[in-house]
């Protein structure tokens, strides 16, 4: 019982600590936020453009970008997936 209660405390904190961090609403702004700092720190006009598609879209572009890459998850789960393995040196500008 203490492991099964273990797990859900663990998969609860993985699942909102990208929420938590970014200090954002839900996964999907917190993936736009990842994403955006992390094109920012490559390309200063890509990131400047991310940044204010992402202001505007409110979670939608990191939902359609983590969607497309994991097509079988619900797209919270998806962003969260997209969150923790976004590799910043296979962003395509």
């Amino acid at each position: 019982m203490k492991y099964l209660l273990a797990l859900i405390v663990f998969v609860t904190g993985a699942y909102f600590y990208p929420q938590i961090i970014e200090s954002k609403g839900g996964p999907c702004q917190a993936f736009e936020a990842k994403l955006t700092g992390e094109i920012g720190g490559q390309d200063q006009n890509a990131g400047l453009l991310l940044g204010l598609a992402s202001g505007v879209s409110n979670g939608e572009l990191g939902k359609q970008i983590a969607t497309r890459e994991y097509e079988g998850l619900p797209s919270g789960l998806a962003c969260v997936r997209a969150y923790y393995t976004l590799n910043k040196d296979n962003i395509r500008l």
